[in-house]
């Protein structure tokens, strides 16, 4: 018998998103693997609600019809964000190591779409689902799988939504398993590091240190940052319209985060810089929201069939990570303790998001010693770098397959 469906209204997914995330933060609290393995609440709620879905679906057979204009928006929000963040200035402080680190990122980017692309055509699917295999779930994450999983160029690509966010979660959870082992394995054959107090000088430039609560909360700051979005959204919907008229097809979250890009370097330019930790939250809030109504739709049945696939790519993508760390970065940072430890947070973030990276490294600082330069040099290529980099390969090699 055919399901009966039910349209959701856009207010309806807004507050089972605002309650998917409240559950999910109450399940990551009370289940400790959950919580050590980084696993977003609004990925934990959206998947309890997703799965009641299915069983609604089964029975009494009722499919649900979820609305996406308020997800669009919050997408654009959410990139406008990142690109506010982007700061070209910021990769300098870091110097040799941090290029280093980025071509390191790029050349994953890389390797990680031509494994899925691989695996994909072996497993008789479209070439362009295995970017959905790829640097889109692992390397970008959740957020990344859902917004791409919008773009048109995924619109004829099976299970393509489905795929990606299923992927990120593996890959999360496995970078979080895989990520400590092999950086003490590495701290092992470390030689010693040097101290530095790079982290301590990076720290006390904080945005927010030395502000009230008041200033935090002040209405001025927040319409402030308010405006920097939407003037990011501005830019980014001209640079669309200046891509068509190029002949590209871009998506409308790609040039969103352009838009921000350039009003953050103008403003450094100009040296009136972009109150980037309140932008950051919006972006957060955006974020969260979006991956909450991503997870909500979610259609868990339709990855029965690529069970297969999925446990192909998560045991090459991680050995691909690892082998990447272990014999390319690791060297390439001198092999010392830092090195070890900032290859550790490589290996967390390149499988499924910078907070699994970050908690590798904190617990490896916390047992063996401090490793300030690995915080740095992770910190920045990854906030500086990863997003930008993975959006332009991404729809490169979508137009490259397309």
């Amino acid at each position: 018998m055919a399901a009966t469906t039910v349209a959701v209204t856009e207010l309806a997914l807004f507050v089972l998103a605002i309650v998917a995330i409240l559950v999910g933060t109450a399940v990551n609290g009370r289940v400790a693997a959950l919580r050590t393995s980084g696993i977003p609440p609004a990925v934990t709620g959206g998947l309890l609600f997703a799965a009641l879905a299915w069983i609604a679906r089964a029975w009494p057979g009722i499919e649900l019809a979820w609305p996406g204009a308020m997800r669009s928006l919050l997408l654009l929000v959410f990139f406008s964000g990142l690109g506010l963040s982007a700061k070209f200035a910021g990769l300098k402080q870091g110097g040799v190591q941090v290029a280093l680190l980025c071509v390191v990122i790029a050349l994953t980017i890389v390797v990680q779409n031509a494994v899925g692309i691989a695996l994909a055509r072996a497993f008789q699917q479209p070439a362009a689902l295995g970017l959905f295999l790829g640097s889109i779930p692992f390397l970008g994450g959740h957020g990344t799988a859902a917004a791409w999983a919008q773009a048109a160029e995924a619109s004829a690509l099976p299970a393509a939504f489905e795929l990606g966010i299923a992927a990120a979660t593996i890959g999360l959870v496995a970078g979080g398993i895989v990520s400590g082992p092999v950086a003490t394995l590495l701290v092992r054959r470390a030689k010693s590091s040097p101290a530095t107090d790079v982290l301590a000088s990076a720290a006390a430039t904080a945005p927010d240190e030395g502000r009230s609560l008041g200033d935090v909360l002040s209405s001025d700051r927040w319409l402030r940052a308010l405006l920097l979005i939407a003037a990011s959204l501005a830019i980014g919907e001209v640079f669309q319209h200046l891509s068509r008229g190029a002949g590209l097809n871009l998506p409308a979250f790609l040039t969103a985060m352009f838009g921000g890009i350039l009003i953050t370097n103008l403003a450094d330019v100009v040296r009136r810089p972009v109150d980037h930790a309140l932008a950051e939250l919006v972006s957060t809030i955006a974020l969260r929201l979006f991956l909450a109504m991503s997870m909500l739709s979610l259609k868990l049945w339709e990855l029965i069939p690529f069970a297969g696939l999925l446990a192909a790519v998560i045991v090459a993508q991680v050995a691909l990570i690892v082998a990447l760390a272990a014999f390319v970065l690791f060297p390439m940072l001198g092999r010392d303790r830092d090195a070890a430890i900032a290859s550790g947070g490589f290996i967390g973030f390149a499988m499924g998001a910078m907070p699994v990276g970050l908690g590798t490294m904190r617990r490896l600082a916390e047992t063996l010693g401090p490793a300030p330069r690995a915080f740095l040099i992770i910190t920045l290529a990854a906030s500086l770098f990863t997003d930008t980099a993975n959006a332009v390969a991404i729809q490169a090699f979508f137009d490259w397959l397309n």
